[in-house]
Parts: structure tokens; sequence; C-alpha cells
């Protein structure tokens, strides 16, 4: 079975063994959450998108953390080459290289893998969702139009920081940059451009968290791709971890969760090595 169908039938599985060690019925919840009747009938078979908001007020209900979402969501040990009789895989793709831009698709590169997996992003997305688009394009898409602009500006001014960071501007890092921002669709004025840009020349924190990052997987996506650019030249310099850990204090992302996307990109690194 696909990993991410793998993923979502454990999440499924997840979702009702926890309502049930709740010791709650299908109408009890929708009673207690506001629900239609037969919603949760159908999030739990998975014909409705299971939503990051609907997922963080179903686990408090049921007093369970998101993870628990994705407990026992491991995927399996692959056969040994001997064992599979499959030819050698190729070469993972090295992050700078633009083939791996792609990243916001998500299994291409170690680092989109561990993206891809982080358990926010995918309550929010929905597990049914991952992989089918650009990851990007799935969290646009449940966001206004007025959303999606300042999200996409501040990313911009974000990622222009991280460049910057520590005192030079590679080529890779903006090719990078314009991949990703490419991904949004999102066409700006030349006024805008222009706002863009100062983000070189000076530290930029955002001023509108509700406006630019509604909810906590933008959070985590937006630190998710700053950690991505700034590896993508090999280990960053310490100028430039220390920016993105002063960003994540800013955007208030809780200190567990950028301890667990460290941890995550360290992870794929080893895996790249």
């Amino acid at each position: 079975m696909p990993l991410l169908e793998a993923l979502e039938e454990q999440v499924l599985t997840n979702l009702v063994a926890l309502r049930k060690a709740a010791g709650l019925s299908q109408k009890q919840v929708e009673s207690q959450l506001g629900l239609r009747a037969n919603t949760l009938y159908d999030l739990e078979k998975g014909r409705l998108k299971l939503s990051f908001l609907q997922a963080a007020d179903l686990c408090q209900l049921y007093h369970a953390d998101l993870n628990d979402l994705l407990a026992g969501a491991d995927a399996p040990e692959p056969l040994s080459r001997s064992e599979s009789n499959e030819p050698p895989p190729a070469p993972q793709p090295s992050v700078s290289s633009l083939t791996a831009l792609g990243v916001i698709s998500g299994g291409i590169h170690p680092f989109a893998h561990a993206m891809a997996q982080d358990p926010v992003i995918v309550a929010e997305v929905g597990v049914g969702q991952m992989g089918k688009k650009p990851l990007m394009e799935l969290l646009l898409g449940e966001l206004t139009s007025t959303q999606r602009r300042y999200f996409v500006l501040d990313l911009y001014r974000y990622i222009n920081s991280v460049i910057s960071s520590d005192g030079e501007i590679r080529e890779t890092e903006v090719n990078l940059r314009d991949t990703l921002i490419e991904q949004s669709q999102v066409m700006l004025s030349e006024s805008e451009k222009k706002s863009i840009a100062r983000a070189f020349r000076k530290p930029y924190f955002g001023k509108s968290m509700s406006k630019s990052l509604p909810r906590d997987a933008y959070r985590h996506f937006l630190i998710w791709t700053l950690q991505l650019v700034a590896h993508c030249d090999g280990r960053p310099h310490h100028q430039t971890q220390t920016y993105i850990r002063q960003v994540a204090e800013h955007i208030r992302l809780p200190v567990s969760a950028f301890r667990y996307i460290e941890e995550q990109i360290d992870s794929a690194r080893l895996e790249e090595n």
C-alpha cells in the first residue's frame, strides 16, 4: 500500500479509536462540537477531508494530542535489494538542484518528505489530499484570496532575510526562493516587489500574523521553508540559524514544534548523506 494511503488509513483508524477510548458516540461528538448529523461518520470513513481545526477540536474533546492521530503510521521496512530483486534506486537529487525544488510536492527529497509528514500540516490539509498537489498549493487553497496574498508576501520577505542573513546572497538560494514563490501563483506588483526587496537589507519580522499566518500549519510551513532555503548549500551559517530561531519566537511557534522541525531536518540530512 502506498505510504500516503497507509497514513490516511491509520489516521482514520486512530480517529475512531480515540473517540471510543473517550467513551463517546458519533452523535455525542457532533452535538458537543456543533457538527451537522453524520459529519463525524463521513470524516471517520474518509468521505470528508479532516481539517486542522476539526482535528484539533476532536483531539481536545478526546483528551488526546494531534500526534496520537499519527500513532502507528510509520512506513514498513522495505525489502532488501537481494530480497526484492529490484535494481538499486537512482541517487537522490541534491537539495540545491532545481529538480528538487518541487520539494513542496513532497517525496522528492528527504527534506520534502519530512515536511509532508509534519502532523500539524497534514491535519490542516487533510490526509487524503497529501501528495495530490504541491503542498504550497494545498495550503494556499485553505486560505481566502486576501490571506493568500498576505501569506505569500510575508513568505517572500522572510526568505529574503534568510538569504541575506549571512551577508552573502547566493544564486542557488534565490533560484529556490523564486521556484517556491512561483508555486503560489500570486502575481506581485512592482511596489510589492520593491517592498519585499527591503528584507534583504534588514531582518524581517512580520507585524500581522493573523493575516499572513492564520493557523499553526502556516507557521510550521514557514519555518520548514526557511530551513530548506538555509540548507540548500549545505549546513547554514550560525547567523542564519539565529535568525530562523528569532522568527520562530516572533510568530509564537511553540518551542516543542521548533525542536521537532530541527530534529526532522537533522534526520533528513543524515538520510541525504
